[in-house]
């Protein structure tokens, strides 16, 4: 056997194990960990994804609910668990926000994790309670500065939630007196501002979109590049008169680092074709979600894009880390 078939042949036998994984991959039912608790539009995402994912695999796609340590836990799992591919994440924003505050976490997002593929957008909205003293984004910012001293209360998820930094975002932009009331919780917040406790509310698109629907808020502006089919008559934040404010809660799809490269590349591609199923798509389209797909260093830069511009507003806002 001469030099180059000799070299030939043991290249093969290297890369053999790797192409025998990605061949027989999936082998047996594959764990799809939620980091949230089941029955929110979250889980309901994954859970939607899974059913096509399931028979594009061959294999039973089990969704895991793994809550708890706003979303430390349900990751950590997935970060530690054996890196074949049968274990993946549904990864959550707060990953970005944890990363953005310097948040000590029980892994490491760029060895113990590898972007599988941006999975879908949740897009952030600017609303205002019915009672409110304006019904735009134009007379909200008159209204703001219209006397010395005035701020404007507005409601978030919760301290450190990108919905709280995204307003941070906008009063920085704006130079309104914008004033921050961090809750519990979106559904807690959105209860207080419907009844006009509060007048502002920095969110996302589920479930504030059906509050707007319902005529119990005002939608002011969608933070997307075009208006959503959820709510088409709420202006995007360009046309409201907030150019260049577009912002989301993006989730992605991971999985354990050392995951072999054609099984990673395995799943990108199932996950992207299911993505592209026009009953997938439209189900998730109607729970207010944009879906993305895209390959894995998609999801890289966007998680690189996204911890350097929030870690920018926090460092420039000032904003303490959530405790």
């Amino acid at each position: 056997m001469n030099r180059r078939r000799l070299l030939g042949f043991a290249s093969a036998l290297v890369l053999t194990p790797a192409a025998v994984r990605a061949q027989t991959f999936p082998d047996r039912p594959i764990r799809f960990v939620v980091p949230y608790a089941p029955g929110g539009s979250t889980d309901t995402s994954a859970r939607i994804v899974s059913e096509r994912l399931s028979a594009l695999l061959g294999q039973s796609v089990i969704v895991e609910n793994k809550p708890g340590g706003g979303t430390i836990i349900g990751t950590e799992i997935v970060a530690k668990a054996k890196p074949d591919g049968h274990t993946i994440l549904l990864t959550p924003a707060a990953m970005i926000a944890n990363a953005a505050f310097g948040v000590a976490v029980p892994y490491d997002i760029d060895k113990d994790l590898i972007p599988v593929m941006s999975f879908v957008d949740l897009p952030m909205l600017l609303a205002a309670s019915n009672n409110a003293p304006f019904k735009s984004v134009a007379e909200l910012i008159a209204w703001s500065k219209a006397e010395p001293g005035r701020t404007v209360a507005y409601a978030s998820a919760g301290v450190g939630a990108l919905t709280h930094l995204w307003g941070e975002y906008v009063k920085a932009r704006t130079g309104m007196p914008l004033e921050h009331v961090g809750y519990k919780g979106s559904a807690e917040a959105l209860r207080d501002v419907i009844a006009g406790h509060v007048p502002l509310f920095s969110d996302v698109l589920v479930p504030t979109a059906t509050a707007i629907r319902a005529g119990q808020l005002r939608g002011l502006a969608v933070a997307m590049a075009q208006r959503s089919e959820l709510l088409p008559d709420v202006p995007t934040v360009a046309e409201a008169g907030l150019p260049g404010m577009e912002g989301s809660v993006p989730f992605g799809i991971s999985v354990p680092g050392g995951t072999p490269a054609p099984v990673v590349a395995r799943l990108n591609a199932v996950f992207n074709e299911a993505l592209a199923d026009p009953a997938t798509r439209r189900k998730l389209l109607d729970l207010g979600f944009v879906p993305v797909g895209g390959p894995p260093q998609n999801y890289a830069t966007i998680l690189t894009t996204e911890i350097a511009k929030w870690r920018k507003v926090i460092k420039d806002s000032k904003i303490p880390p959530p405790q």
